[in-house]
């Protein structure tokens, strides 16, 4: 099998529509600004008509923007939808951490187990991650670049796997994963980019939240410090007061 003509990599966009504005930031929420922007830049949110795209689309951003966002929610709620939209029999989402690729989220019987680690040396996946590609098995007991053993085992006969770039690296791979031939075509690959977009901004409000945090505790240290120096102030105002008619007296 070959890679994705280059035409099937890229998702088009002239046909796209933004997300509906039914599903609106409410209280607890991030501000309005805020959803907008990472709506903006989702770019490709749905082709039109495709309903329940957009709904689960919606779904993923609601949970996305709320200010206390856990990031494993999200994760498990894009694969799930993913295997979905799509009819796949598993989806994976593997992350670097520490120079490996570990799976973060899974779904479906397919689907490697969580914390499982990648092998870039080996397999589809593991070539998605060297050439940083998008990449389509579309019968794995004849492509000679899937790990035909771990297929059989599995069962797995169709892959679709997408690199997920964020700031010009790679963070990590998405993957459909079905037990028939031919399950990924050229819809369910635009579906998974979509999808693998979702990721990246998830990752990215991670470091937005992690920020916020920091200046916070920052800032509370600032403010303890200067508490303190006003309390030493105040103590050692009142102290002189109270001594100072003692040593006068002397």
């Amino acid at each position: 099998m070959q890679d994705l003509p280059e035409a099937e990599q890229d998702v088009q966009t002239n046909t796209s529509r933004p997300l509906p504005k039914e599903n609106v930031p409410a209280a607890g929420l991030a501000t309005p600004a805020a959803w907008e922007r990472f709506q903006s830049e989702l770019g490709e949110a749905a082709p039109p008509g495709d309903a329940q795209e957009v709904t689960a689309m919606n779904t993923v951003l609601t949970e996305l923007m709320r200010a206390g966002m856990d990031a494993d929610k999200v994760f498990e709620l894009v694969v799930e939808s993913a295997a979905t939209l799509t009819g796949a029999t598993g989806s994976a989402l593997a992350l670097a951490e520490g120079g490996k690729f570990v799976c973060r989220a899974r779904c479906g019987s397919s689907a490697p187990p969580l914390g499982a680690r990648l092998d870039p040396s080996s397999g589809l996946s593991g070539l998605c991650v060297r050439t940083g590609h998008m990449l389509r098995c579309d019968d794995a007991e004849r492509d000679p670049r899937v790990d035909s053993a771990l297929t059989r085992e599995t069962g797995i006969r169709s892959i679709s796997v997408v690199p997920l770039i964020k700031d010009g690296k790679l963070v990590g791979i998405f993957e459909l994963l079905s037990t028939h031939i031919h399950a990924f075509e050229r819809k369910e690959t635009e579906t998974l980019q979509r999808m693998s977009k979702l990721v990246v901004l998830t990752m990215s409000r991670m470091g937005e939240l992690r920020g916020k945090a920091i200046e916070g505790r920052a800032r509370a240290r600032w403010w303890r410090v200067l508490s303190l120096m006003v309390l030493a102030f105040l103590i050692g105002f009142a102290a002189s007061r109270l001594l100072s008619p003692l040593l006068l007296g002397h």
